[in-house]
């Protein structure tokens, strides 16, 4: 039998404004925007808004996910980090 392989393809949106100067925390950011936009995370089976992050080299600076005027929306009634 011969194994198939599968292509993935998706549109790309035209670059949006950055919101950080460093590539590494805009790569991140966006990255977890892109993951943010279509799955819900979960701690055990409750659903938690997450909206920004830590680096481990840094653990006493927050950096936001989305801007201002984008966020989440208002699926979710609680937030925990």
């Amino acid at each position: 039998m011969a194994k198939k392989d599968y292509v993935f393809r998706y549109k790309l949106e035209p670059k949006k404004e950055a919101v950080y100067p460093d590539p590494l925390l805009e790569m991140i950011r966006a990255q977890l925007e892109n993951i943010l936009n279509i799955v819900i995370p979960l701690e055990g089976q409750r659903e938690v808004r997450i909206d920004g992050f830590k680096l481990l080299r840094d653990r006493e600076r927050a950096y936001k996910i989305f801007t201002n005027e984008q966020g989440l929306g208002d699926f979710l009634q609680e937030c925990y980090l």
